[in-house]
């Protein structure tokens, strides 16, 4: 951290979020995605001057559309859709591609692994492998019809738990009702499920209080085992009452009863069931009054775009762990709860701020490394096994996932491949040995760039109409989003020229181009 940093970091969230907070923030109706954008850039501009940062240039229209694509989409552009953008000479073009991509399905596809990440991170590893494929189809199809965010983690906590007589198959998967996933990968525990839940949907840890009370902690061990308590079933051999929602401490004879650990009440149905004390938790974990819920769904999605929270770490979200630029989450969540909770608003509104459309690249005579939380650059960041995946078959003119969204499958991926360039931090965009070597050297890569089976290489060496600069400018433009700079035409062409074999010379270009950090970054 700098001296700068250090000096400013404890007062000005509070002289900002004094200064700056919106007039929106005290309407009744939900701004719209371009007045979000402009007072999120109103508060970081404020920020910015008070600790004398100079924000970058904008991105170029190539860089943006290839951020926007992976970010929104979860691949890059293909060469159409590259061509088109670059071509449209309209200064609104920016804002209809951030529309139309949010309202795509392949945006709900990228972010149901989004979300199945963050609420489920379980489903990454060996043990629960299975989890993920249904469960990222059935949240597809919910961000697909534009079921909000309350309404799809509502139905995830209060699933009702099927025996091993009862099937849940249905030739339609929209007609079934939420996987079980998240109870699962708790293994349907309280005290697993107690943690689990408060970390996903309201971005609060409370490991350290299942053992003990830690002494830098505000939630005491009782608290943890009040919340896991709402996850008890009693026996359905007898009449279920609240007082029978209860756990005893472990290790000691301490019994205590379903509470909330902060402010707020909970809503008991008249008539109980086994599954009551979930049901009563979950209603009250996604109410637009809950002071956690919202904000914390926003401060992910920050960071998916950004590749860092507004609070950091993300599952820290309290009084103690106060935000750099605390109005800004503040805006985002006030807008998220005025709208209904509407994801598509957030996502189109951040990818619309002049923060995000700012360069990556430092100019002459700027400095190389910035505070990434000072948005005057974006950062460069690593991309996800899938999109790397999808990104792969795009530039190779394959279809990136299945276009069917109600296929028992989330698209047919490759797993292996997604798997093992699992992305734990965002922010990082370095590769391990294994993985350089697997993009180097695997079957995804072998099968993108081999003439016989790439239909761009095959249409570059069948295409009389393309002269050699043609063919490898189309080159660049599948894998890099961009058009070669005169001096790497000039290269290329060279060796497309020399080659015995046009389409193992493209072969060999495209495997330059795939295994550059230019294409496997997000930048």
């Amino acid at each position: 951290m700098n001296v700068m940093h250090r000096s400013v970091c404890h007062f000005v969230p509070a002289v900002l979020l004094c200064l700056t907070l919106p007039l929106a923030l005290f309407a009744d109706q939900p701004p719209t995605a371009a007045e979000l954008a402009e007072q999120i850039d109103r508060q970081i501009r404020s920020f910015q001057q008070v600790v004398e940062v100079t924000p970058s240039r904008q991105a170029s229209d190539e860089e943006y559309l290839r951020r926007v694509y992976l970010d929104l989409a979860g691949r890059i552009p293909t060469v159409a859709e590259a061509r088109e953008f670059l071509r449209d000479k309209s200064p609104d073009k920016r804002a209809e591609l951030a529309k139309q991509l949010v309202d795509s399905g392949a945006h709900a596809r990228h972010m149901a692994t989004f979300w199945r990440r963050t609420w489920i991170p379980q489903g990454d590893t060996q043990e629960f492998r299975n989890l993920p494929e249904e469960f990222e189809t059935w949240l597809t199809l919910e961000l697909s019809s534009g079921a909000k965010y309350d309404e799809i983690v509502r139905k995830m906590l209060t699933v009702e738990i099927q025996d091993s007589t009862q099937s849940r198959a249905s030739e339609n998967l929209a007609d079934r009702p939420a996987p079980e996933s998240f109870l699962t990968a708790s293994l349907r525990q309280p005290a697993n499920l107690a943690a689990n839940t408060t970390r996903a949907f309201l971005g609060l840890n409370l490991d350290c209080a299942q053992c003990h009370d830690h002494p830098f902690s505000r939630w005491t061990q009782e608290q943890f085992w009040e919340t896991a308590a709402f996850f008890v079933r009693p026996s359905a051999k007898e009449a279920v009452g609240v007082d029978q929602f209860q756990v005893v401490i472990p290790e000691t004879s301490k019994v205590v009863s379903a509470t909330l650990f902060v402010d707020g009440e909970i809503s008991w149905p008249e008539k109980l069931s086994q599954d009551s004390g979930r049901d009563a938790l979950a209603h009250w974990v996604a109410d637009s009054r809950n002071p956690y819920f919202a904000k914390n769904a926003v401060n992910r999605m920050w960071a998916h775009y950004f590749g860092v929270g507004l609070v950091e770490p993300l599952d820290d979200i309290s009084e103690d762990n106060i935000a750099l630029q605390p109005e800004i989450l503040e805006t985002l969540a006030d807008a998220f709860v005025k709208s209904d909770f509407d994801l598509k608003l957030i996502s189109e509104a951040i990818v619309r701020t002049e923060a995000y459309q700012r360069t990556s690249r430092a100019s002459a005579g700027e400095e190389e490394q910035v505070d990434r939380l000072h948005y005057a650059r974006m950062p460069v960041r690593g991309m996800s096994g899938e999109q790397l995946y999808d990104s792969l078959r795009t530039a190779a003119g394959m279809p990136a996932v299945r276009a069917d969204l109600n296929a028992a499958s989330r698209g047919g991926r490759d797993d292996r491949f997604s798997s093992s360039f699992f992305v734990e931090d965002p922010a990082q965009a370095e590769r391990s040995i294994l993985q350089t070597l697997t993009l180097m050297n695997g079957e995804t890569t072998a099968e993108a760039i081999d003439p016989k089976q790439s239909p761009l290489i095959k249409v570059l060496v069948d295409a009389p109409f393309l002269n050699n600069d043609q063919k490898i400018d189309t080159l660049f433009l599948a894998t890099l989003g961009r058009n070669p700079e005169a001096e790497e035409l000039e290269m290329f062409v060279a060796h497309l020229q020399q080659a015995d074999s046009t389409g193992e010379a493209l072969s060999q270009m495209m495997w330059v181009l795939l295994n550059s950090a230019e294409f496997n970054t997000n930048h």
